[in-house]
């Protein structure tokens, strides 16, 4: 029979063979579901009414476990899809070796499996997804929590097939999944931050290596991102927000640091022993001030070329200063500009709920679809600096969530930046991650369809036997 008639006589066994085996069924129906609700009652945090009234009350805005249930469901859909899909070959090699003298298509069994397992993820994580958005009342993003467990448990599946065709043991297998959940969860970036592992991994611009090849990392990072900018609230608001905090970051923060650059460069620059220091500053001051220019259209600083160690004097940080000062006049009309008219949109809102006798102004929209909880991660609230210096530049620790600056290769955005460059083009970041987990999926495809892990361990097992 041809490849596509093989395929279907695979996926019929293999289904038939499933449905026949009522645990199995009962196990993979009842295991995602029976999961997301457990963690939704306990991350189902009640907040305390005083008044009239009183007793516990539960408000979405107000539960503090909600970046918690994001990143457990990702660790949780990887789990799901290693169990399921691990012992998928190895149960199946007796079978194969009997069928060996037919010369079956190793390529249409193996995407028999491939089909088979995206199945069942596909349903396990509908039924996650219902069930913990219906405990936790997150409403309307049902679809984006689909897709990204959905690919999450994908990539899991395609990581157990491997482990499944090179090992000969299932014991083996089963030890060798927490070694495999372990560094998802440590280098996820919400265990333990990126810029506090050790030293030879951690960074405080970016993303360190050891994240960006870590599924979890960019699941969670993809899903906190879509809850806090994708549901009915972050709809509305998210644009106005994102220029209110990064107007208000330049203007406070950033600028304030370049001013403290100047101020340096003054003191020091008459002064032979520091020009190592100052010729330092000089260059920070050079490419924060070109990226600006390039961020802000028609906007033009004609001394920049002159902010070097031989042309830089006292003329030319007078004429920087003065364009730091134009810089806060900028922002600073952004920032009233983006308050005004949030302002304006939230008395909107509420003068139309109180006519209707509606309860849909805006308190009810915030309580029902903001978290607090999420809103500091995200934003980096409880952190101690605003912005640090690295590797030469300005690095922004605080509300990157609403940054409208950062333009950085995929690999090298800051975590929880609210797009990604792709092909030198912005996209949201749910969409650039999804696109990242799919193609570590599909290599993972490869190397099974490939069995280049197989070549590898006879080419390993040979070497061994010569020596």
């Amino acid at each position: 029979p041809g490849l596509l008639n093989q395929f279907k006589v695979f996926v019929t066994r293999d289904v038939l063979a499933k449905l026949t085996n009522r645990q199995y069924m009962l196990i993979n129906l009842l295991e995602a579901p029976a999961l997301a609700a457990l963690l939704a009652f306990f991350l189902k945090y009640f907040t305390y009414v005083a008044g009239p009234e009183s007793g516990n009350s539960y408000i979405f805005r107000l539960n503090e476990n909600i970046p918690q249930f994001i990143f457990i469901s990702v660790i949780v859909a990887l789990f799901i899809g290693l169990t399921v899909s691990s012992e998928e070959i190895i149960k199946d090699k007796r079978i194969r070796n009997r069928e060996s003298f037919l010369n079956l298509s190793r390529s249409s069994y193996i995407s028999s499996k491939i089909a088979i397992m995206l199945g069942i993820s596909a349903i396990q994580m509908i039924l996650y997804v219902l069930v913990g958005a219906f405990v936790l009342e997150i409403k309307g993003m049902a679809l984006f929590y689909w897709i990204g467990l959905f690919s999450t448990c994908s990539f899991a599946n395609l990581l157990g097939l491997n482990v499944s065709a090179n090992f000969n043991s299932a014991k083996v297998i089963y030890i060798l999944i927490p070694v495999m959940i372990i560094p998802q969860l440590l280098f996820s970036g919400i265990i333990v931050s990126f810029d506090k592992l050790h030293p030879a991994f951690a960074s405080e611009k970016g993303v360190p290596w050891i994240g960006n090849i870590m599924t979890s990392r960019w699941a969670y990072e993809g899903l906190a991102v879509a809850q806090f900018k994708h549901n009915d609230y972050g709809k509305e608001f998210y644009h106005l927000d994102q220029r209110r905090y990064f107007s208000n970051w330049k203007k406070d923060i950033w600028i304030n640091a370049l001013s403290n650059k100047v101020a340096s460069i003054r003191r020091n620059l008459a002064n032979d022993s520091e020009s190592e220091k100052v010729a330092y500053d000089l260059s920070i001051l050079h490419l924060e001030l070109t990226k600006e220019t390039d961020l802000i259209n028609g906007l033009e600083f004609d001394y920049l070329d002159r902010l070097n160690l031989v042309d830089c004097n006292e003329a030319v940080l007078d004429e920087t200063e003065k364009f730091l000062k134009l810089l806060i006049k900028h922002y600073r009309t952004v920032f009233n500009k983006a308050d005004l008219e949030k302002e304006n949109k939230i008395e909107s809102m509420q003068s139309f709920a109180d006519s209707e006798g509606a309860d849909t102004g805006y308190r009810t929209l915030l309580d029902d679809y903001a978290n607090e909880s999420l809103e500091k991660f995200v934003t980096n609230k409880n952190g101690l600096k605003s912005v640090v210096e690295f590797e030469g530049e300005m690095v922004q620790k605080k509300d990157v969530i609403y940054s409208l600056a950062d333009r950085k290769g995929l690999l090298h955005s800051n975590f929880y930046s609210p797009i990604k460059m792709v092909f030198n083009k912005p996209m949201d970041t749910f969409w650039a991650n999804i696109i990242v987990i799919w193609s570590m999926t599909i290599l993972l495809a490869i190397t099974l369809y490939t069995d280049v892990f197989s070549v590898f361990r006879r080419w390993y097992e040979n070497m061994k036997y010569r020596s």
